[in-house]
């Protein structure tokens, strides 16, 4: 009988190869923690070298995973936490991301929109005993440190195939993930492919992507952040990535995670106009006292890159604010300013309007705006008169007496976007500048009340906060009073009530 030497050869490269292969995943998967499944480890300390000492655990992150939490649990001494993405941890310093609190059990959790963002791979993890000493436990030194570890991940749906001109409710949470994705196919026929996000009191952004979904900024065709909650996009053959046929996949986000729901609407369309539905305006609210109408009054100003408060002081729309409130971050103003009126003092202010720029006094750090359309370009109702704040401009304020602030200052909500916040306070002194007097106040005054409203016992505007002064032992705000008020615009802003 006579052996085939090539068939043997085929024989043997058939059986060998399979298990090569094998053992090359095995090799690959070795220290891999499974997801969901609690490990029991520790961490033996050496004599010498008792800092530092650690346990490196290795996890895969799939591509459908939105969020990674990492739990230590049952430690008897401080670990800390430490990750690489895609390479081993040499110094501590430089990892990409760390839990160090000064607790026993750390958690870490990352998503695709964290700051320092979750990625698909592997990541390598050093649980760490940060400290030079052996922990004690029950009055005795122990030198192994035992610990439970568990990796979780969150995983997001499939993607929910939309229908031209159909609008789709849904909610982000943390229970549901703060991301959810959507898809809409686009035929060669199209010219236009609009994507409206709107219905929603948090700040909710998208991205944007052809033929599959992006998780990241980084994998994103488009993306549409700002500080305004609706956001709309139109993509046609002159964007920078033009129109093509095919599925176009869109990832609806909040980088906050809200400890309540975040509702939303969503609707696709072949237009490059917004859908009718967008378009009708609410009735503007009523009030039955002073008050009322300073809430009413006190409006959210948002640009692409920031948003501060504003007060209307005509019924026509003209707002004061703070300059800095609409410069963006190259230092000119804006060419995208929104205005967001207070509809409910228990929810944020809606997104309704656009403005336009009247006039800006750069020193004085004020701005003079015009509300002139709605949201998406439409005509102004004839009917609407704003409500509207008095000048307080030839009332003095003196020391000691009693302010009220409005605004939206950014501390006021556990979500992303914040209702209207009151606050009070005094006349704590003043401070003299080139252009004028600055009104000081120990009211209490943060981040978004910048343009706002401080007012007097008459309900009558006195003035914008602007600024804070703070150190270890407290902090002063600064106001910037009507008086400021260049007379040009007193004079457009009173010419306009005339006319009402």
């Amino acid at each position: 009988m006579r052996i085939n030497k090539d068939l043997i050869l085929i024989v043997l490269i058939i059986l060998i190869f399979p298990l090569t292969v094998y053992s090359w995943d095995r090799k690959d998967s070795t220290g891999f923690v499974q997801p969901g499944r609690r490990v029991n480890a520790s961490i033996d300390l050496i004599e010498d070298s008792i800092s530092y000492s650690y346990r490196t655990f290795k996890v895969r992150v799939p591509e459908n995973a939105f969020k990674m939490e990492i739990k230590i649990d049952n430690s008897p001494a401080d670990l800390d936490i430490f990750m690489n993405h895609d390479r081993e941890i040499e110094v501590y310093d430089d990892a990409d991301y760390s839990s160090t609190e000064d607790i026993f059990n750390e958690n870490l959790s990352i998503s695709r929109i964290s700051s320092s963002p979750l990625y698909s791979g592997v990541y390598y993890i050093d649980v760490v005993y940060p400290l030079d000493f052996f922990p004690i436990v029950r009055n005795s030194e122990i030198s192994t440190i035992p610990f439970g570890f568990t990796v979780k991940f969150t995983i997001l749906e499939t993607a929910q195939l939309l229908e031209s001109n159909k609008i789709v409710h849904s909610s982000l949470s943390r229970k549901n993930n703060m991301m959810k994705l959507y898809a809409v196919d686009v035929s060669s026929q199209r010219e236009s492919l609009r994507i409206d996000l709107f219905d929603t009191k948090s700040d909710l952004d998208m991205y944007v992507t052809y033929d599959y979904p992006a998780m990241t900024a980084e994998e994103a065709d488009y993306i549409r952040e700002s500080y305004l909650g609706q956001e709309s996009l139109v993509i046609d053959s002159n964007s920078v990535k033009p129109l093509r046929a095919g599925r176009y996949f869109i990832s609806v986000y909040d980088r906050i995670e809200d400890s309540f729901s975040d509702d939303f609407s969503l609707i696709a369309s072949f237009s490059s106009q917004a859908p009718d539905l967008l378009l009708p305006y609410p009735e503007l609210p009523q009030w039955e006292s002073p008050l009322e109408e300073a809430l009413y009054s006190t409006v959210e100003i948002s640009t692409e890159t920031g948003s501060g408060s504003g007060c209307l002081v005509s019924g026509d729309g003209y707002i004061l604010t703070g300059l800095h409130v609409i410069t963006d971050i190259s230092g000119e103003v804006s060419e995208d300013i929104f205005v967001s009126m207070n509809l409910s003092n228990y929810y944020p202010p809606r997104e309704l309007f656009r403005a336009e720029l009247i006039d800006i006094r750069k020193d004085e750090d004020l701005a003079l705006i015009k509300i002139v359309s709605g949201l998406y370009g439409q005509s102004l109702p004839e009917e609407y008169i704003f409500p509207h704040y008095k000048l307080a401009i030839n009332n003095p304020v003196s020391i000691g007496q009693e302010l009220r602030f409005l605004g939206y200052p950014q501390i006021g909500s556990e979500g992303s976007r914040a209702s209207i916040s009151l606050t009070k306070g005094i006349v704590s002194g003043f401070d003299s500048m080139d252009f004028g007097y600055l009104i000081k106040t120990d009211g209490e005054i943060n981040s978004g009340n910048s343009g706002g409203a401080a007012f007097n016992e008459n309900y009558e505007l006195i003035g914008l906060p602007m600024s804070v002064i703070s150190n270890d032992g407290g902090q002063i705000a600064y106001i910037h009073p009507v008086a400021l008020v260049p007379e040009e615009w007193l004079e457009k802003i009173y010419a306009s009530l005339s006319r009402r």
